[in-house]
Parts: structure tokens; sequence; C-alpha cells
């Protein structure tokens, strides 16, 4: 699970720390950041894979963003995107899990990527990793050293695996044998980031088999044959949530076509014939999305979801319930230890009233700068809430967060 990001200087984030837990919901007005925090996220997964062989990650990654120039901070000059725990870096820090002994291992990451000239060229500045075995308490390991340009891999006796003295290139798009870093790159390839989008939904899929829900659930249908096919339980999970909120659904189903592609469907009461992905509703669409993240069998699950407005297309009466099934779901998962992470943004007070007060992020800018607090670290917003004078969504979209830490 993530712990902790410190951020400075991307994009609006000018000098962010935040402490994470299992959910955390990112509310605030438009302009202030929440996008911005989310694509921190993103961005370290994207220097990390490479979208296609033999190109490089890293400059991919800042070109998507519209090149190094827009990516640091528009405020100042200072040409130096840090993420770490020190006065120089961003940290990322990070627990997971061994999949071979299940040995607990907690990671610090610290990159900095600095600006060479205004026309948008970048390096690699610095880059460090270290891990603790089990305990937060535990000896801090290195597994990377610096040596003037170079970067030396370490395995956790300190032995050298070898150099990179690419500058354009982080360490984490390397799978070194013998680096235990090669255990985070798995966790990050797990990451997940959604902003679902029904009208994308509705194209016919290719029959084989899909491993993840694309970011706009483009995919669905095939997603969901998987489903059907190999994990009947889950398929039957979303099956009986749509039926229970959406009671003139009678059944689900996915259909193969002479094309070689499969197409999503449903029966409905008082009709003859199924209703096919192209005339299913938008909200219908986006609900079944969620709920096949929420039922996903664990090896299909991602450990950490960054989600753009779940409430999207949603009635408010299948908002509540997707929650309701969330948290359900998760503190099932959370007994089994194997809960994922998420991270969400929203504008609706209904999404705010059916969280919990210590996993609101209040995000707003002041002087061009994202700031983000903790509403639960404040006592007499806790009394208003215990004492029923006012309920979570009012109090956050009142403006009455706006003088947290002035």
């Amino acid at each position: 699970m993530l712990t902790k990001v410190t951020v400075k200087n991307f994009k609006s984030l000018r000098s962010v720390t935040l402490d994470l837990g299992q959910r955390n919901v990112l509310v605030g007005a438009n302009m202030s950041g929440k996008s911005n925090i989310l694509d921190i996220f993103r961005f370290v997964y994207d220097m990390t894979f490479a979208r296609q062989p033999g190109s490089s990650a890293l400059p991919t990654a800042i070109f998507l963003r519209g090149g190094f120039d827009e990516l640091y901070w528009k405020g100042g000059e200072d040409r130096a995107i840090l993420m770490g725990s020190q006065e120089r870096t961003i940290l990322i820090a990070l627990s997971g899990k061994d999949g071979v002994d299940g040995t607990q291992w907690l990671w610090d990451y610290e990159v900095a990527i600095q600006g060479v000239t205004a026309g948008g060229f970048f390096r690699v500045s610095s880059e460090q990793l270290h891990v603790r075995k089990g305990e937060p308490t535990s000896p801090r390991v290195p597994l990377s050293r610096i040596d003037g340009a170079s970067r030396y891999f370490l395995d956790v006796s300190g032995r050298d695996l070898g150099p990179t003295s690419d500058p354009s290139r982080s360490m984490l798009e390397f799978e070194i044998p013998g680096w235990l870093g090669n255990l985070l790159r798995t966790t990050i390839a797990s990451w997940r980031f959604y902003e679902l989008v029904p009208s994308m939904m509705r194209n016919p899929n290719p029959m084989s088999a899909a491993l993840f829900l694309t970011e706009h659930g483009e995919n669905l249908s095939q997603w969901l044959l998987n489903f059907q096919s190999r994990y009947g339980d889950s398929f039957t999970r979303i099956q009986s949530v749509v039926k229970d909120c959406l009671p003139q659904v009678t059944r689900l189903f996915t259909s193969p076509t002479q094309q070689s592609t499969v197409l999503l469907g449903s029966y409905e009461q008082h009709l003859a014939r199924p209703v096919m992905l192209f005339q299913m509703s938008a909200g219908e669409l986006a609900f079944v999305a969620f709920l096949s993240l929420i039922f996903g069998p664990p090896e299909l699950t991602g450990s950490l979801y960054c989600i753009e407005d779940l409430e999207n297309y949603l009635h408010p009466r299948l908002i509540e319930a997707l929650l309701e099934v969330l948290r359900q779901s998760q503190e099932e998962w959370e007994r089994k230890r194997q809960a994922s992470q998420i991270i969400m943004t929203t504008h609706s007070p209904l999404v705010v009233d059916k969280t919990k007060l210590e996993e609101i992020i209040f995000v707003e800018r002041r002087q061009g700068a994202t700031v983000c607090s903790r509403p639960a670290d404040r006592a007499n917003l806790r009394k208003l809430l215990e004492d029923g004078e006012v309920g979570l969504g009012d109090l956050v979209y009142s403006g009455a967060l706006s003088d947290v830490g002035e």
C-alpha cells in the first residue's frame, strides 16, 4: 500500500506531502489540483513501463504531458521536478509483499528530474531506492547508489549488479536479474487508472481474454467474457447486484459474433429480445464496469485504483449502492490482507456523505499552488459532525474547509 507521497514542482503541486490510507477521497473545486495528484501515480507508472518495445518510458511519460516545460510548476523558475523526503527529492513510500514467500517489504523511492534547457531537455539528476524488511523500524537497505553520472543497481547485500548511465531513463524501467527492485516494478504494474466513458464501451471487442479493464472501459465486453467463462462466482456477484439495483434487468450475458468479437447484453423484464451493448444505458454500463472492479478475482485485481469522478453517469441511488458494495467488499478483503488501495476524486456531496471523515483529503489552490489538508485533523469539524449539526457533504462544499492550515 502507498503510505506517503511528497512532490515538489510537479504541475500545480509546488510542494505537497500526503499521508495515504486504504481509501482516499479527494474533494475540492475545479482546477484545485485533484487530477494532478492522481497524475503523480500515473506518471510513476508511465516512467516505469515503456509503451513500445525499444522505446524509453520516461521521455514518453514527459512527452504525453506536453513536454518538460509543461510539466514543472509554472509559478517559479525552479526547473526540477522533485519526488522525495529530502529537500531535493520526491518520495514515494510503499509497502508490498513478495509473492514467493509472503515477506513484507517497505519501499522508499526518490527521484529528481532536472530540466536542462528551455527547449524541454531533461535528465534524471538523482534517484534512490531503499527497502526495509518486515517493519518500519527495520534497517533501511539501499538498492541503488550514485557515482558521478552513473546509477548502480545493488542487491540486498550491497553487491553491484551493474550501472545505468542513461540520464533519460529511470532505474525502475530496468528489470535486472537478482535486483529486489523488480518486486516494486511488479507492484507498480498492477496500478490501474479509470475515467469511465460509456460511449467508448459500446464497441465490439476481440474474443481474446482481457487481463484488466482499460481506462475508459473500452474492453468491457471482453473483460466480462473472461469473468463469465473463467470466474463464474465473480460474474454471478456482479449480476446479483445489478438485478437488485436495476430491477428491470433479469440477466447479463456476453455474446460472440460472426466477426470473432464479443458483445455485452442484458435481458429485461417485458422485453421479448435482449438489449445489446449499443442500446444499454450509460449509467448501466458504468455501474457494471465499476462492479467488475469491485468483484474481480484476486489475480485480476490491481493494488491501486485511481478513479476520476466515480459519480459520473450514475443515478444517486446507484452511487449509494456502489459505495456500499465497495466498502463491504474492501472490508472483506482487508480481513484477508488483500484489499486494493483507492484514491479517487469527486464533486458529489452524496459521495462525500457516504465517506468516512478520515478518508477525505481537501484540495484547494492558493497563490497558484495546490494545497492539501485532512478535515479529520480539525476537532471542531469532528464535533459538528458528531452533533449532527451539518452533513459531511454540506460541510465540504460550503467552503468551511478553505481556511485549513492558515
